[in-house]
């Protein structure tokens, strides 16, 4: 980030500012239990401005989400480490990059946030990673059967990534 200070000014300045942004957000949310989707989506958004910065044109991303969704409650940090994944694993292998869409929509009590990237795919024992382990056993722990975390193929390239919670309240 220094170089870039020294390269171009205004994209360092900017990645200090979504830097300084998703640590403080970060920082917060690791001292409270519950967050709403609202604020975890700003979380990834910010970190996705940094990896933005980092990538150039070889990451695209879109986030989309209902009005009335945005207040749902939600653990922090269940949707980054998915998307940390798309672009370690799916994006940065590929010379061309590709594009991260994260959509969350509500059906039938069940809060669903898909996390689609244009990647290099499947990998084999695809979801044994630190990453989406956590992920399944935090489901786990506080949803029980309620909470599930699925892996399947995108096409025509790429992995998406489900989360699925059962919301009563939303």
């Amino acid at each position: 980030m220094i170089s870039l200070l020294d390269t171009d000014v205004h994209k360092g300045k900017k990645m200090l500012v979504d830097l300084t942004r998703y640590l403080r957000i970060t920082l917060d949310k690791s001292r409270s239990k519950t967050t709403t989707l609202e604020q975890e989506l700003d979380t990834v958004r910010a970190f996705m401005n940094i990896q933005k910065v980092r990538m150039g044109d070889r990451l695209q991303f879109s986030i989309e989400v209902a009005d009335n969704l945005k207040k749902a409650p939600l653990p922090p940090m269940l949707i980054q480490p998915l998307v940390e994944n798309a672009i370690k694993h799916g994006l940065e292998p590929n010379v061309a990059g590709g594009r991260i869409e994260i959509s969350v929509t509500r059906d039938n009590g069940i809060l669903r946030i898909m996390v689609a990237d244009t990647g290099a795919g499947l990998l084999e024992n695809p979801g044994k990673g630190v990453g989406l382990t956590n992920v399944r056993q935090r489901l786990k722990s506080l949803y029980g059967e309620k909470g599930q975390l699925s892996l399947k193929q995108n096409h025509p390239t790429g992995v998406i990534a489900v989360l699925e919670i059962v919301h009563e309240n939303v």
